[in-house]
């Protein structure tokens, strides 16, 4: 199943901005399988995989066409009602099979959303029996309005297509309970300014962490800051490094990780400072990124995979600072690599990080045509490396959020 299907997670916010579920995406990618089987393939892919794997203790919302909720319901129950919500297509016609088919979820506890609702009168036949309506911001005429009409108690709203902060915060006035969408990438460049203070401090954290030649400058770093010294310590001694015996100093974490594995624990705590002030996911977006983009280059057979790493987490330095990325990258000094990487898409690199981007967008057309140095990777190759990423970058994360 693996090889057909190509499977990513996007997040889905409450008005405090934490992550409370993710949607699944998946695509075919085999030609040979018809699009009426897509479902299922992913289903039984989903099942392969396990959906703890994806969605941690959270739960995951599952696009469901027509066929797959007429058909496939025993598949589907596969997942626990706490596991999976059942999200209907805006393709999926309310006819009496259908919504009995609905009411039959329902009865045995699942959760169902109705996708991409444009209008009130899309949404009628279903209102008894969804608990979530998500509406399109972008193309819906008047989103307040179908929050007003439909309004009712246990009825939750959820915007999606949200691609800033000004979206965020007129859907949150207009009455949505939830968000989906990139707002939490996006810098705010009207509060951009200039780093000052304590982030101007990190950011010279972070540039010694990457211009270090040896550990003792990484050590001199470390030093100059008792609480950089104590993050790293509880860091290294979290289950995501499952060492035998506590590290009890700086000069014995060195040593055990040595100079490059240390520089970049040093620039993650680093960054995860510098983002305070941020949706936790923008982080956890970026330990993703790193882990993908560093898998990617060693199942493609790269030497070097160090960029690829310090590329992914770099890539939303300009949501950090609210700056253009341009101007977020005049204030640290990288490889030029990885400075072309995140400036320009059609580098080396910037065609591997958008590959990345692409899975958590679902922009399936730019997998499809990516290939680098004559080698294209398949379904299960992205899905080994995406599952991978991601349960990675959920346990980081833990570790991260402990201190």
């Amino acid at each position: 199943m693996l090889d057909h299907i190509v499977i990513g997670r996007q997040p889905i916010f409450n008005r405090d901005f934490r992550v409370v579920a993710y949607e699944i995406l998946y695509r075919n990618v085999d030609a040979s399988l018809h699009e009426n089987k897509t479902a299922q393939v992913a289903v039984n892919a989903l099942i392969d995989i396990g959906v703890h794997r994806i969605g941690g203790a959270l739960p995951l919302y599952l696009n469901v066409e027509e066929d797959m909720l007429l058909h496939g319901g025993d598949l589907l129950r596969a997942f626990s009602p706490q596991q999976v919500y059942i999200e209907i297509l805006e393709t999926v016609r309310p006819d009496a099979a259908v919504l009995e088919a609905c009411r039959q979820l329902k009865a045995e506890g699942y959760r169902l959303l109705l996708d991409d609702v444009l209008s009130v009168q899309q949404a009628q036949p279903f209102i008894d029996l969804v608990d979530i309506i998500k509406v399109d911001w972008l193309d819906a005429d008047d989103p307040a309005g179908i929050v007003r009409s439909l309004r009712r108690e246990g009825l939750q709203f959820l915007a999606e297509k949200i691609e800033d902060y000004d979206m965020a915060q007129a859907a949150e006035d207009a009455g949505f309970d939830l968000y989906q969408g990139y707002f939490f990438c996006r810098p705010d460049l009207v509060r951009g300014v200039r780093p000052e203070g304590y982030r101007l401090s990190l950011l010279r954290a972070m540039q010694h962490a990457m211009s270090a030649e040896s550990v003792n400058e990484i050590f001199a770093v470390i030093r100059e800051d008792v609480s950089l010294s104590y993050r790293l310590l509880k860091y290294i001694n979290s289950a995501a490094f499952s060492l035998r015996c506590e590290v009890r100093s700086i000069e014995q974490a060195l040593s055990l990780l040595g100079l490059n594995h240390i520089r970049r624990w040093l620039m993650l705590l680093t960054m995860s400072a510098l983002g305070n002030h941020k949706p936790r996911e923008l982080f956890r977006q970026a330990l993703f990124r790193s882990r993908f983009l560093e898998s990617m280059a060693q199942c493609l057979g790269e030497d070097e995979i160090s960029d690829d790493f310090m590329l992914g987490l770099l890539s939303i330095l300009d949501a950090l600072l609210d700056c253009t990325m341009q101007q977020s990258l005049d204030e640290i000094r990288i490889a030029p690599e990885v400075h072309d990487g995140l400036l320009d898409p059609q580098s080396p690199m910037g065609r591997k990080l958008a590959v990345c981007l692409a899975i958590e967008r679902g922009d399936w057309d730019v997998i499809h045509s990516f290939k680098q140095n004559g080698t294209r990777l398949d379904g299960r190759e992205l899905n080994l490396i995406c599952t991978g990423a991601i349960e990675w970058a959920d346990e980081h994360m833990a570790a991260l959020e402990a201190f």
